[in-house]
């Protein structure tokens, strides 16, 4: 694993995490929609502005892709803008944009775009009708759409439950998250194991765009810094040649917080077993580096160019630590030091099975399979 951080603040949060009750979301199980539990977190589809929906939702090879963002865009600015006067939000009407997270009706959306998918329209015989400027034209991308609801593993985006759809909900949702208390203090987990895989860098980009634009809006002395901990980041993070439009939402969102985050108090830690997958830029904007054993050519490469010239050395011993060894360098040590790190008191599920003596103790159980195959069909573990 290599991680790059700011490894100061890090270590100092680190050293208080035994006193310290974390909040852990997690994004709604497919089995639970609508429950009220207080660990299940929803990304209500309002939250994702236009370019991250239509990731989702459009069919760029389509010839009539034009005319279905076009669409979109107009009916869902039409909709936050009923939202808003029915509200009565006069100074929020005088600026906002298709973008702002104004809660709308997802059911009108899609009516609305039926409406203008089957319209027909009078011609001068009496009579008569003929086909509307779009009608035919948004068939495909409504169906995409009504799919995307249906789904219940979309369950925490397309149907979230009533409260969610609340004006104020959002900033019920960032206080939670951003705020602390004697109950949940500073480290909050999030879960997105249970996201699905196609829209995983849109739900990340989403959330951690949200964090960055609460920071960037609040005024600098009511400002609390944070450090938003980017886990497997290769899965999300790709390099920028390897990127398809729903990945590029996520790479975009996570540069302009390397880029720009800092002044607002925003920082990264990105944690990734392939360095060389993860987007450059990001890379580039790291103060510190955590280096474990790397033996990949490429991994290595990647370390060699990020690091100064006369460090450059240190890379031959990347192969050769041992377990719970690593290199560390950057800003917040005065010489680059190889270092062991301590046992953690509490062992991460995700620690390597011993295979020798499973492999000689351990009999496959028929009915674990059984219940495995039946977890596979509902997309869930409860």
């Amino acid at each position: 694993a290599k991680a790059l951080c700011e490894v100061y603040p890090l270590h100092r949060l680190l050293r208080r995490s035994d006193n310290i009750t974390p909040l852990v979301a997690i994004f709604q199980h497919t089995s639970n929609f609508g429950s009220n539990n207080d660990e299940n977190l929803y990304l209500p589809f309002w939250l994702l502005n236009r370019a991250e929906m239509l990731a989702i939702l459009l069919d760029r090879s389509d010839q009539n892709a034009p005319n279905q963002s076009s669409r979109f865009s107009h009916h869902v600015q039409a909709l936050k803008q009923e939202s808003l006067e029915q509200l009565n939000k006069r100074d929020v009407l005088e600026t906002f944009t298709v973008d702002s997270p104004i809660p709308y009706s997802l059911t009108d959306l899609v009516s609305r775009l039926k409406g203008d998918d089957t319209e027909m329209v009078p011609v001068a015989r009496a009579n008569t009708e003929k086909k509307g400027e779009w009608n035919g034209k948004l068939t495909r991308f409504v169906a995409r759409l009504e799919t995307k609801i249906a789904d219940r593993r979309y369950g925490f985006m397309f149907s979230p439950p009533e409260q969610s759809t609340e004006y104020e909900w959002l900033a019920r949702l960032m206080q939670t998250i951003l705020g602390s208390d004697n109950e949940q203090q500073g480290i909050k987990i999030i879960d997105f194991s249970e996201v699905p895989s196609d829209v995983l860098p849109v739900v990340v980009a989403v959330f951690s765009r949200l964090l960055y634009d609460v920071q960037f809006w609040m005024n600098p002395e009511e400002r609390t810094p944070i450090t938003i901990v980017c886990d497997e980041a290769h899965l999300y993070l790709p390099v920028a040649e390897n990127t398809d439009a729903v990945e590029r939402q996520a790479v975009n969102a996570f540069e302009r917080i390397a880029k720009e985050g800092k002044k607002y108090g925003a920082s990264l830690l990105v944690v990734s077993q392939r360095p060389s997958d993860v987007s450059r830029t990001i890379l580039s904007q790291c103060n510190n580096f955590l280096i474990l054993r790397l033996t990949n050519d490429r991994d290595q490469g990647v370390v060699r160019r990020l690091l100064p010239e006369r460090m450059v050395g240190m890379v031959e011993i990347m192969p050769l630590l041992d377990t719970g060894e690593a290199l560390l360098i950057g800003d917040s040590i005065l010489l680059p030091t190889r270092i062991r790190l301590d046992k953690p008191e509490l062992k991460p599920a995700s620690a390597t099975r011993n295979f020798w003596t499973d492999w000689a103790n351990c009999q496959p159980s028929q009915d674990g399979i059984a219940k495995a195959v039946e977890t596979l069909r509902k997309q869930s573990r409860e």
